[in-house]
């Protein structure tokens, strides 16, 4: 077989003298033949319709006279299903066979070279095209942009547009996808618009390709406009439509325009309930989700690889574990565990779950492990609080396999050596980060502002904040307010927030925490109350137990626990988790208010009745305050009881030691 290095250097040379032989044998050829050779060709066709292509190469092999239509169908068939280098090499032996290619060799080539990504083939092709004087046929010309555009090349590929007189719908779809598929999205439009003005309404193909464009410009007016336009123009009957539309709208996170087109289609198959499913998953609508797929499962439509991936996310999100076990039994039986993506959504999902030891297994056990595999294991590790066996899984990654860390798992791993306060290796990863082109991911920065905090580096911390300049968003904010907070720069942190608030940046329940906590740990009770009260009175946000338990700990650290023991604060407290009740114990034990401790952990025992860390806190506080008899007779029902105090851990040299 011709290998392509050979192929443009012969492409040039056409025996006419033998292509001019080979037609007049065929016009004599007996009316059967003509039959025969109508029939192979079709069935020659079929085949690699059908993607049979040894069936297609076979009977390719036994027709003894082959002309321009067979050589044809065979180029245009090994393009089509995705055998790009051959349809190439085919093409150059019909030419050098001293066949003459048509309008239909040529596409089929043309199909073959997009697939190869080569638009240096692509201009070779180009060559002959005009050698031929094909140049002036549209549905070459179009299959040429077509190339120069999906080979990357939008400079060639527009300027052959310019040059078409009156360009059709094809070409102009061509065109517009060709936009879409380099990020031009603006030009797409422009290029959208201008189809009336030449008297030409969309099809299916070209709304299909603009909606993609509209998604990725992430304009709701736009969507809007289209979706109108479509309507208007009756191709909402096209089910391949209204599954773009749809999509539209789950991309824009439009639950209410979603569920409207959704409920609206007559015709629904597996991608419209699958889209429908992953819009409710992206807005953490999980037990929504589930109940979506049992109704699809009611209505009887299959389900595939998807759809099983969409419910192991649902699972993940509800930590329903039992639920997770039993989509895993069915993606086994339905044979869909080969395929990677699946087994990356179930490593994920026990991660969520807690269930580490099933995550690590179904882990183990893929024999093929992509980047996203490792990626999603280390990142179970970090989420669970397993920070030194996800730096373990890092360098088992870097040592057995080829790849090379994305900003994903470098975020991961800063997340790990954040909680280990790991200074130099946070340094060493960003170092990683500068040498791998990652120092400018946002979400990357981010992860350094958090990792420099945590392990005490301020001035660090700060330096990558403002290296971001316009490019922050609500998340560095909150990351470079809670860092000067736990290193109890409350002031610092406070003058941040009010910067963050002027830059008119939005404020979410996250920032509140950070500068609450600030504002407790630095003693600031009074800007903390003033932002408690902005939370409360805000109409967007609502405080949960941990903004609660800010409050408490706020007023308890300033000594004013009077306040705490008030019936009415105790009222707004109740229905408030451990952590708000932890909050007030420890602010009691603090400043020895031994009644206060007492009731706060009566109310951490109902909720958490295995907890052991505070019976031996309120002990200590009983004994602080002479009250020996009642501090061993704590100790002792915690020992009848079997409860047994957690050892602390040091980073320093990871023993545990007994600080009780």
């Amino acid at each position: 077989m011709i290998g392509i290095s050979t192929i443009f250097g012969k492409i040039k040379r056409t025996p006419f003298g033998l292509h001019q032989v080979k037609s007049f044998y065929l016009l004599q050829k007996p009316s059967l033949s003509c039959i025969d050779s109508y029939n192979s060709s079709k069935l020659l066709s079929d085949y690699f319709k059908s993607g049979r292509i040894k069936e297609a190469e076979k009977l390719f092999d036994e027709i003894p006279e082959r002309n321009v239509v067979f050589w044809s169908i065979v180029i245009h068939g090994y393009a089509i299903n995705g055998c790009g280098r051959k349809s190439v090499e085919l093409f150059s032996q019909m030419r050098i066979s001293g066949w003459v290619p048509n309008s239909f060799t040529i596409v089929g080539v043309l199909v073959g070279i997009q697939g190869l990504q080569d638009w240096v083939l692509g201009q070779s092709v180009h060559g002959l095209v005009v050698k031929y004087g094909l140049e002036f046929d549209s549905i070459v010309g179009t299959a040429v942009l077509d190339t120069y555009a999906k080979c990357g090349n939008m400079t060639d590929s527009y300027k052959l547009f310019k040059g078409l007189k009156n360009p059709c719908l094809a070409s102009r779809n061509a065109m517009i996808a060709g936009f879409i598929n380099s990020n031009l999205f603006d030009e797409a439009v422009m290029l959208f618009k201008e189809l009336r003005k030449h008297g030409l309404l969309p099809n299916i193909a070209t709304v299909l390709t603009i909606t993609r464009g509209c998604i990725a410009l992430d304009s709701r007016t736009l969507c809007k406009v289209i979706h109108g336009l479509i309507i208007k123009l009756g191709l909402d009957s096209n089910i391949l439509v209204n599954n773009s539309v749809l999509d539209m709208y789950s991309c824009l996170l439009d639950l209410e325009g979603g569920t409207k087109i959704f409920e609206g289609m007559e015709h629904k198959d597996v991608i419209s309930w699958t889209t429908k499913m992953g819009l409710l998953i992206n807005l953490e609508c999980a037990a929504d989700a589930v109940k979506l797929f049992c109704k699809m499962r009611h209505r009887g439509v299959s389900y595939d690889a998807i759809v099983i991936m969409n419910l192991t996310t649902a699972c993940g999100l509800l930590g329903a574990l039992g639920k997770g076990k039993q989509v895993h039994a069915q993606a086994a039986v339905s044979g869909f565990l080969s395929e990677l993506p699946v087994v990356n959504s179930l490593i994920a999902m026990y991660s969520k779950c807690g269930e580490l030891d099933s995550s690590r297994s179904v882990f183990d056990q893929s024999t093929q492990k992509s980047l996203v595999s490792w990626t999603a294991m280390i990142s179970g590790y970090v989420q669970n609080g397993l920070p030194v066996e996800a730096l373990n899984l890092l360098n088992k990654v870097r040592g057995e396999e080829r790849f090379y860390l994305d900003s994903i798992m470098l975020t991961s791993a800063l997340t790990a050596s954040g909680e280990l306060a790991a200074f130099e290796l946070c340094q060493q990863l960003h170092c990683y980060a500068f040498e791998a082109g990652f120092s400018n991911y946002r979400s990357v920065q981010n992860s350094l502002i958090s990792t420099y905090s945590k392990c005490g580096n301020m001035d660090l911390a700060y330096n990558v904040f403002n290296e971001m300049g316009l490019g922050k968003d609500m998340v560095s904010w909150n990351a470079i307010i809670n860092g000067y907070g736990i290193n109890g720069c409350g002031e610092t942190a406070l003058a941040l927030y009010q910067e963050m608030k002027r830059c008119k940046e939005k404020v979410d329940s996250a920032t509140y925490l950070c500068i609450l906590n600030a504002c407790s740990h630095a003693g600031l009770v009074e800007d903390g109350l003033m932002i408690f009260k902005e939370m409360v009175e805000d109409d967007n946000l609502r405080p949960d137990h941990e903004h609660y338990g800010c409050f408490v700990d706020l007023i308890a650290r300033a000594g004013f626990l009077s306040e705490a023991s008030s019936g009415s604060v105790c009222t707004l407290l109740e229905g408030m988790g451990p952590y708000t009740w932890r909050a007030l114990f420890n602010g009691c034990m603090l400043h020895g208010n031994v009644e206060l401790a007492e009731f706060a952990a009566r109310k951490i025992f109902e909720q958490d009745p295995g907890e052991s860390d505070q019976v031996v806190l309120l002990s200590n506080i009983y004994a602080s305050a002479g009250r020996f008899q009642e501090a061993e007779a704590l100790r002792s029902s915690m020992l009848r009881k079997g409860l047994m105090k957690n050892p602390g851990y040091s980073l320093l040299c990871r023993s545990p030691y007994d600080s009780g």
